[in-house]
Parts: C-alpha cells; structure tokens; sequence
C-alpha cells in the first residue's frame, strides 16, 4: 500500500508560493519522510529549486476565484482524489508546516477520510469563529488524509458538483463567504455523503497563525512570529501559517 503527500502549488501576481512550498518540503522530508508529489503548472514549476525526489504534475489550473482584489488559486483541491497516486493520501495546504512526524500515525487508521473539525488560533483571538457565517458546522480542509475509496471518491466529487453551483449551497447553508472556499466544500460534501453516518475527524485542534500576525523567523523546529507587539515562539508543533509573507522570511 502505497503512502504519500499531496500539495498544490500555483503563484499567483502577488505571492511567490513556490517559495513557501520549499519550506514546506523541507520539512516534510525531514519529519514525516514520506514521498511527495507536487501538482502545479508549468510556469511556477520554473521557479522551484531542485528539491531530491518528487514527484511533479503539471496541471493548468482553474483561475477566476479572488480573496479580496487578489487571485487566489484554489479552485483544484476537488481533484486530488484523481491525482494523488498513493493508496493512503496526506493533502495539505502548502502553507502548513510540519514541524512533528504527527500526521504519520492517522495513515495506518481505518478511517478513509479524516480532517479536522476544530482550529486553534495561536494569537488566541479567535479569529475563526464563524459559527455566525453559515448554519453548515465548519470543517477545516488544510489537512486532509484520505484512502482510495468509494466513499472518499464521493466526497470529492461531491465538491466537484458544489464547486459547480457554489452560490446555490451558500443560499442553501447561508454562507456568508461567497467566493468558493474549500472549507465550507468540503463541510458541505462530507454532510452530505455521509447522511447519518458520524464522521470521524482528526483529534485535535488545527494549529493556526493566522494573517494579522507577522513570522519573524523560521527554523527547523518551529517559528517565532509578533503580534499586538509581543513575540511568540511556537516549537515542536505542526503549524499552517496565513502571514504569506513566510515565504520571504
């Protein structure tokens, strides 16, 4: 049975992320060890260092979805079912970083399809709250660890479908959020494939830094980042990092 990691990784006209997806595989050489293959298109492939054995895909992807007046490129996380050519998949955003061999002990579980269903802010202000913004529960699409199965393929083509029709799901959950969002996707698909059937989540919470706090450096081990003129140092702990300024740092 086959064991991998999954990113995706497009620039765009304001961010560099090939830069940040370097770092990213740095460390998921160092502690998870596992094979990579990076999906992504031909111009930023250009840009990327040479970085040992992996794995590329060149895909054009889907353009058109803005954050803000900024493109942002994450209209084709709903093929990753198609494209990962492991048995058991780790799909992450490339902004997470895995300062920890964690994630490796959820590959050998029986649960085909995991993520988290609860975030942890590091500023603790609780920026992620958004109970208020759609009647759906959130679930958080950075991390997802998935096998090859009928039901996992189900949920990926169940956000296919919604990512076709986004503006009658967020009528229908109420999403405030109206550009397409991967998070609120997959909360809606998991619901829906999985009818009254529990789902199963990564335990935990996903330890996030978000946007308003600036990284001031970065090392094998952890990071220290400044917010509300205090400077925090996270150790030893994975970490999805919103300050695309990482990639600079």
């Amino acid at each position: 049975m086959t064991q991998g990691v999954l990113l995706f990784c497009f620039n765009t006209d304001t961010c560099e992320y090939h830069k940040i997806a370097e770092r990213c595989v740095n460390l998921i050489q160092k502690n998870l060890k596992l094979e990579i293959t990076i999906v992504t298109n031909f111009e930023t492939y250009k840009k990327l260092k040479p970085l040992g054995m992996i794995n590329y895909k060149l895909f054009e992807n889907e353009t058109g979805n803005k954050r803000g007046q900024e493109q942002w490129h994450n209209l084709d996380r709903c093929h990753a079912y198609d494209l990962s050519p492991y048995d058991t998949t780790i799909l992450m955003d490339i902004d997470y970083f895995c300062f920890t061999d964690n994630l490796l002990q959820y590959l050998q579980v029986d649960e085909d399809f995991l993520l988290h269903d609860k975030i942890h802010d590091l500023t603790n202000k609780d920026v992620y709250n958004f109970r208020k913004n759609s009647i759906i529960p959130m679930l958080w699409a950075t991390v997802i660890i998935f096998k090859k199965t009928n039901r996992a393929k189900s949920i990926f083509e169940t956000v296919k479908y919604i990512k076709q029709h986004y503006q009658h799901f967020c009528n229908l959950y109420r999403i405030d959020f109206r550009n397409f969002r991967n998070d609120y996707a997959f909360s809606i698909a998991v619901n829906q494939v999985n009818g009254h059937i529990q789902q199963k989540f990564l335990p935990g919470k996903l330890p996030t830094l978000p946007g308003i706090a600036k990284v001031l450096e970065i090392n094998d081990t952890g990071i220290a980042f400044k917010y509300d003129d205090k400077i925090n140092y996270v150790e030893n702990q994975d970490v999805h990092i919103l300050d695309k300024e990482v990639a600079n740092v």
